[in-house]
Protein backbone atom coordinates (compact mmCIF):
# COMPACT_ATOMS: atom_id res chain seq x y z
CA UNK A 1 0.00 0.00 0.00
CA UNK A 2 1.75 3.42 -1.19
CA UNK A 3 2.21 5.95 1.76
CA UNK A 4 0.26 8.64 2.09
CA UNK A 5 4.02 10.94 1.04
CA UNK A 6 3.50 9.00 -2.43
CA UNK A 7 -0.06 9.66 -2.57
CA UNK A 8 0.42 13.44 -1.83
CA UNK A 9 3.88 13.53 -4.24
CA UNK A 10 1.86 11.82 -7.18
CA UNK A 11 -1.12 14.72 -7.01
CA UNK A 12 1.47 17.78 -6.57
CA UNK A 13 2.64 15.67 -9.98
CA UNK A 14 -0.27 15.89 -11.19
CA UNK A 15 -1.12 19.17 -11.02
CA UNK A 16 2.43 20.39 -11.90
CA UNK A 17 1.83 18.52 -15.07
CA UNK A 18 -1.59 19.90 -15.47
CA UNK A 19 -0.35 23.49 -14.71
CA UNK A 20 2.21 22.42 -17.78
CA UNK A 21 -0.27 21.72 -20.10
CA UNK A 22 -2.17 25.07 -19.19
CA UNK A 23 0.68 26.90 -20.04
CA UNK A 24 1.46 24.98 -22.56
CA UNK A 25 -2.11 25.55 -24.57
CA UNK A 26 -2.05 29.04 -23.49
CA UNK A 27 0.96 29.84 -25.16
CA UNK A 28 -0.07 27.98 -28.40
CA UNK A 29 -3.40 29.21 -29.01
CA UNK A 30 -2.04 32.74 -27.98
CA UNK A 31 -0.01 32.59 -30.83
CA UNK A 32 -1.64 30.45 -33.61
CA UNK A 33 -5.25 30.28 -33.10
CA UNK A 34 -7.85 27.75 -32.15
CA UNK A 35 -8.01 26.43 -35.47
CA UNK A 36 -4.32 26.04 -36.06
CA UNK A 37 -3.42 24.07 -32.81
CA UNK A 38 -3.79 20.64 -32.46
CA UNK A 39 -3.41 18.37 -29.18
CA UNK A 40 -0.17 16.99 -30.34
CA UNK A 41 1.62 20.51 -30.76
CA UNK A 42 0.50 21.44 -26.83
CA UNK A 43 1.78 18.00 -25.74
CA UNK A 44 4.81 18.23 -27.65
CA UNK A 45 5.39 22.08 -26.08
CA UNK A 46 4.77 20.11 -22.84
CA UNK A 47 7.01 17.52 -23.21
CA UNK A 48 4.06 15.41 -22.47
CA UNK A 49 2.11 12.56 -24.62
CA UNK A 50 -0.97 13.54 -26.34
CA UNK A 51 -2.61 10.73 -24.51
CA UNK A 52 -1.80 12.42 -21.11
CA UNK A 53 -3.51 15.89 -22.45
CA UNK A 54 -6.61 13.62 -23.71
CA UNK A 55 -6.42 12.48 -19.65
CA UNK A 56 -6.48 15.76 -17.96
CA UNK A 57 -8.50 17.57 -20.58
CA UNK A 58 -10.81 15.29 -22.49
CA UNK A 59 -11.19 17.33 -25.68
CA UNK A 60 -9.33 20.42 -27.20
CA UNK A 61 -12.79 22.06 -26.78
CA UNK A 62 -12.31 21.66 -23.21
CA UNK A 63 -8.59 22.26 -23.21
CA UNK A 64 -9.33 25.20 -24.52
CA UNK A 65 -12.09 26.82 -22.50
CA UNK A 66 -9.92 25.95 -19.40
CA UNK A 67 -6.79 27.98 -21.24
CA UNK A 68 -8.99 30.86 -22.00
CA UNK A 69 -10.21 31.08 -18.40
CA UNK A 70 -9.10 33.56 -16.45
CA UNK A 71 -10.87 33.04 -12.64
CA UNK A 72 -7.90 32.26 -10.99
CA UNK A 73 -5.76 35.37 -12.68
CA UNK A 74 -8.63 37.56 -11.62
CA UNK A 75 -8.78 36.06 -8.07
CA UNK A 76 -5.26 37.10 -7.61
CA UNK A 77 -5.70 40.57 -9.44
CA UNK A 78 -8.45 41.32 -7.20
CA UNK A 79 -7.92 40.16 -4.15
CA UNK A 80 -7.28 43.56 -2.04
CA UNK A 81 -9.50 46.02 -0.65
CA UNK A 82 -10.26 48.62 -2.82
CA UNK A 83 -8.16 51.49 -1.29
CA UNK A 84 -5.06 49.31 -1.62
CA UNK A 85 -6.07 47.88 -5.24
CA UNK A 86 -4.23 49.80 -7.23
CA UNK A 87 -0.70 48.64 -5.95
CA UNK A 88 -1.91 45.37 -5.31
CA UNK A 89 -3.10 45.33 -9.14
CA UNK A 90 0.24 46.18 -10.51
CA UNK A 91 2.67 44.42 -7.83
CA UNK A 92 0.44 40.78 -8.65
CA UNK A 93 0.80 41.61 -12.36
CA UNK A 94 4.73 42.35 -12.12
CA UNK A 95 5.14 39.24 -9.56
CA UNK A 96 3.13 37.04 -12.39
CA UNK A 97 5.73 38.34 -15.35
CA UNK A 98 8.57 37.07 -12.78
CA UNK A 99 7.71 33.55 -12.17
CA UNK A 100 6.09 32.97 -15.57
CA UNK A 101 7.31 34.94 -17.92
CA UNK A 102 3.73 35.58 -19.41
CA UNK A 103 0.67 37.68 -18.55
CA UNK A 104 -2.83 36.82 -18.38
CA UNK A 105 -4.13 40.25 -20.15
CA UNK A 106 -1.80 40.33 -22.57
CA UNK A 107 -2.56 36.63 -23.60
CA UNK A 108 -6.61 37.85 -23.97
CA UNK A 109 -5.68 41.07 -25.70
CA UNK A 110 -3.32 38.91 -28.62
CA UNK A 111 -5.89 35.80 -27.95
CA UNK A 112 -8.88 37.75 -28.73
CA UNK A 113 -8.13 39.27 -32.16
CA UNK A 114 -7.60 35.28 -33.67
CA UNK A 115 -10.06 32.95 -35.07
CA UNK A 116 -12.56 31.34 -32.08
CA UNK A 117 -10.89 34.17 -29.67
CA UNK A 118 -14.26 35.26 -28.92
CA UNK A 119 -14.21 33.10 -25.64
CA UNK A 120 -10.75 34.60 -24.23
CA UNK A 121 -12.57 38.07 -24.78
CA UNK A 122 -15.94 37.10 -23.00
CA UNK A 123 -13.64 35.53 -20.43
CA UNK A 124 -11.46 38.61 -20.28
CA UNK A 125 -14.54 40.90 -19.87
CA UNK A 126 -16.95 38.67 -17.52
CA UNK A 127 -14.04 37.44 -15.09
CA UNK A 128 -11.73 41.05 -14.79
CA UNK A 129 -13.44 43.68 -16.52
CA UNK A 130 -17.14 43.39 -15.40
CA UNK A 131 -15.70 42.29 -11.70
CA UNK A 132 -13.54 45.32 -11.20
CA UNK A 133 -16.03 47.75 -12.54
CA UNK A 134 -19.26 46.12 -9.94
CA UNK A 135 -16.26 46.98 -7.28
CA UNK A 136 -16.13 50.33 -8.20
CA UNK A 137 -17.87 53.02 -6.90
CA UNK A 138 -19.30 56.30 -8.43
CA UNK A 139 -20.45 57.04 -12.71
CA UNK A 140 -18.11 55.36 -15.20
CA UNK A 141 -17.42 52.66 -13.48
CA UNK A 142 -17.40 51.11 -16.34
CA UNK A 143 -14.96 52.65 -18.13
CA UNK A 144 -12.66 53.49 -15.54
CA UNK A 145 -12.06 49.33 -14.96
CA UNK A 146 -11.87 48.92 -19.09
CA UNK A 147 -8.69 52.36 -18.14
CA UNK A 148 -7.15 50.25 -15.25
CA UNK A 149 -6.85 47.17 -17.51
CA UNK A 150 -5.64 48.89 -20.72
CA UNK A 151 -2.97 50.49 -18.54
CA UNK A 152 -2.40 46.66 -17.07
CA UNK A 153 -2.37 45.44 -20.50
CA UNK A 154 -0.13 48.50 -21.97
CA UNK A 155 3.04 47.24 -18.92
CA UNK A 156 2.60 43.89 -19.66
CA UNK A 157 2.95 44.12 -23.68
CA UNK A 158 5.87 46.93 -22.98
CA UNK A 159 7.77 44.41 -20.55
CA UNK A 160 6.80 41.12 -22.18
CA UNK A 161 6.34 41.38 -26.07
CA UNK A 162 7.93 45.01 -27.03
CA UNK A 163 10.67 44.77 -24.15
CA UNK A 164 11.16 48.53 -23.61
CA UNK A 165 14.23 49.16 -22.66
CA UNK A 166 13.18 52.06 -19.62
CA UNK A 167 10.35 49.67 -18.31
CA UNK A 168 12.11 46.26 -18.65
CA UNK A 169 15.22 47.63 -17.07
CA UNK A 170 13.20 49.41 -13.80
CA UNK A 171 13.30 47.42 -11.03
CA UNK A 172 9.88 45.97 -9.91
CA UNK A 173 9.45 48.49 -6.84
CA UNK A 174 10.01 51.28 -8.76
CA UNK A 175 7.67 50.39 -11.27
CA UNK A 176 4.84 49.74 -8.77
CA UNK A 177 5.46 53.11 -6.63
CA UNK A 178 5.60 55.28 -10.29
CA UNK A 179 2.12 52.91 -12.27
CA UNK A 180 0.36 52.38 -8.72
CA UNK A 181 -0.80 55.77 -8.27
CA UNK A 182 -2.09 56.07 -11.68
CA UNK A 183 -4.02 53.31 -11.73
CA UNK A 184 -5.73 53.67 -8.24
CA UNK A 185 -6.54 57.27 -9.40
CA UNK A 186 -8.88 55.57 -12.12
CA UNK A 187 -10.34 53.39 -9.12
CA UNK A 188 -10.89 55.82 -6.77
CA UNK A 189 -11.85 58.84 -9.09
CA UNK A 190 -15.57 58.96 -11.60
CA UNK A 191 -14.11 60.58 -14.37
Amino acid sequence: MPSTGSIEEQRRAACATRETILKAARRRFSSCGYADVTLRDIAADAEVSAALVVKYFGSKEDLFAQASGFENDAERLLDCELENLGEHLVRTLLDYHERTQGDPLVRAMFTSSRPAGGSFRDNFESQLVTRLAERLTGPRARLRAELVCSHLMGLGASRLVLRTRAITAEPTEDLVALTAPLIQNWIDNPL
